[in-house]
């Protein structure tokens, strides 16, 4: 048998139960806006079985979004998960919107609950810490949409981050962002970006 011919059946047999999960997964469409914030990186231009096959071969922190949005299989996603083996290297609790991404193979991301595009890059630590005022049940951090964590920042506590927010590299973070700014350093400062972006709202009008 020619090598690519067997190199590719290997492939097909080592994906096939992921194919499944993800065709019969009740999350498919947010899967769908997971892959569709690595598209730009893969070979793909649309998403789909041929997508997905790519990016957990080629894109390992996919794969970790991958099996926490099918968390709730069992079979499958064990069988999945014992072929194309996800990075001890990043952890994900909590609830977080579609178009998730993260990048490079580093990180512990335990939100509360984060919005949609949520982003995360290398060595980023969210978690636990001191509970949110009025609901003790709250002692991670409540993201909107469209944050952004950079490097090696870490976020904790029951605290609110707002909408379009970004976390600089380094940052620590343990009390409440408002929506449109940017937050830096360790004490933390928060930058307020709010009136550019009206002024951005504005031009596109």
């Amino acid at each position: 048998m020619n090598k690519n011919v067997l190199f590719s059946y290997i492939q097909f047999l080592r994906l096939l139960p992921a194919d499944l999960l993800y065709v019969s997964s009740p999350e498919r469409k947010t899967i769908d806006s997971d892959l569709s914030r690595v598209l730009e990186e893969i070979p793909c231009s649309h998403t789909g079985v041929g997508a997905l096959n790519y990016s957990l071969l080629y894109v390992k922190p996919f794969r970790n979004v991958f099996y926490y949005r099918t968390e709730r299989s069992t079979v499958l996603r064990h069988i999945s998960r014992w072929f194309v083996r996800p990075l001890d290297t990043i952890e994900i609790h909590g609830r977080i919107g579609g178009g998730f991404r993260i990048y490079h193979n580093y990180a512990v991301i335990h939100p509360y609950t984060a919005g949609e595009r949520f982003t995360v890059h290398q060595g980023a630590t969210i978690g636990l810490g001191h509970a949110m005022p009025g609901h003790p049940e709250i002692q991670d951090p409540v993201f909107g949409d469209d944050v952004q964590i950079h490097t090696n920042a870490i976020v904790f506590g029951g605290i609110r981050v707002g909408s379009r927010v970004e976390i600089g590299a380094g940052a620590v973070v343990n009390k409440d962002v408002p929506d449109d700014c940017l937050v830096v350093g360790n004490p933390m400062r928060i930058i307020d970006r709010s009136g550019s972006a009206r002024k951005a709202a504005a031009a596109e009008k």
